[in-house]
Order: structure tokens, then C-alpha cells, then sequence
């Protein structure tokens, strides 16, 4: 008669209830870890708080951006309309209309500059885009008209120069429809309040 071998190795019920705990201890640490926030789970209410959490911070932060923007670019634009202006209406008899003009055309040589460094605001829409790109050219439009009235008034053009100082002397030079794109980009597009800013406000005439 054969005689059955000692089993010395553990028994099928032992190897199955530690297979069963090591299982109940990977889901006690993963449940831990989904409870704590530790490990996000698409589609748990945890996770769209978080998500939602983020997508508010983004926004924040854009919308800080745009505003700082705005008030950079309004601030240029501001600067270079009372610089032209103050040369305009200045009482300076040594600043002959030469003089005044090469003053204007440096301003708005520099305006542009500035423009270029600021670049478009992050929340920018292609609307907003192809307004700024129009008030850009606008400006570059003012730049060659008074580059041309440079060319008449050293030439001794007399009537270049009367209407030169006259242009220097009221808001054409800036001209109503750039401080109007602006506006709009910045209280439609960006939908910012120009009351934030206290260079847009002075810009399209609001009281401060």
C-alpha cells in the first residue's frame, strides 16, 4: 500500500485568505488616497471641485493680466496724446512748427514701439485681435501723415504749417476713433470695466 506524502506547504484556504487581505490592504490605501485628494478620480465629485477650482484660478489669473493690459496700453496711448497736444498749445516761441512736428513724430514712433512690447492681452478674441491690429494701423497712419507734413513744412508750406498747428492743438491728432477701438476691446472684448483703469478713464474722457 503507497503512503501519501506529508504536505508540508500551506494549505489552498491559507493561500487564499492572504491573497484576500493583501487585496483588502491595495483598496483601504487607495480608498485613503482618493479620500485625502491624494489620487484624483475622473468623475468624482472631488474631482470637479478641483478641477472647477482650477479653471476659476486660470480665469482670475487672465483676467488680472488683461486688466494690467489695459491700463499699460491706455497709459501709452494717454502720454502720447497730452505729449503732442502740450507741444501743440505750447507758449514756447522757440519751438517753431519744425520742431514741433519731429517732437510728434518721435512720440508716435515711440507710441508704436510701446504697442509692439505690450503685444495682444491674453484673453484677446480674433475680434479683439483685428480691432487692435486696426488701431495700430491707425496710428501708423498718423505716423506718415505727419512725416509728410514734415516734407511741406520744411518746404515753407504755409498752409501746412497753419493746419499742422491745428491738428497739434485739438484731438485730431489722436483721432476719435482710436480712443473708440480701444474702448470697445476693452470693455467688450475683455470685458473689463474702463472705470477700473484710471488712464483709459482719462482717455475716453470719463472723470476720475
Amino acid at each position: 500500500m503507497r503512503a501519501f506524502d506529508n504536505d508540508t506547504g500551506p494549505s489552498v484556504g491559507w493561500r487564499l485568505a492572504r491573497v484576500a487581505l493583501v487585496v483588502a490592504s491595495v483598496i483601504g490605501i487607495v480608498t485613503l488616497a482618493v479620500s485625502t485628494g491624494t489620487v484624483k478620480v475622473p468623475g468624482l465629485p472631488g474631482s470637479r471641485k478641483t478641477h472647477a477650482s482650477d479653471q476659476a484660478r486660470l480665469a482670475a489669473q487672465r483676467t488680472a493680466a488683461d486688466r494690467q493690459w489695459a491700463s499699460a496700453t491706455c497709459t501709452s496711448i494717454l502720454a502720447w496724446k497730452n505729449e503732442i497736444q502740450r507741444d501743440g498749445t505750447s507758449l514756447n516761441l522757440t519751438m517753431g512748427p519744425s520742431t514741433r512736428i519731429h517732437d510728434a513724430i518721435a512720440a508716435t514712433t515711440r507710441l508704436l514701439s510701446q504697442l509692439d512690447t505690450l503685444g495682444l492681452p491674453p484673453g484677446a478674441s480674433p475680434q479683439a485681435r483685428a480691432e487692435l491690429s486696426q488701431l495700430r494701423t491707425d496710428i501708423g497712419s498718423r505716423l506718415s501723415s505727419l512725416e509728410g507734413a514734415a516734407g511741406s513744412v520744411a518746404g515753407g508750406d504755409l498752409g501746412a504749417i497753419g493746419t499742422l498747428i491745428g491738428d497739434l492743438e485739438s484731438d485730431k491728432v489722436l483721432g476719435s476713433q482710436i480712443a473708440g477701438e480701444l474702448q470697445h476691446v476693452v470693455s467688450v472684448d475683455l470685458g473689463i470695466s474702463i472705470a477700473e483703469t484710471r488712464a483709459c478713464r482719462q482717455l475716453v474722457g470719463i472723470p476720475i
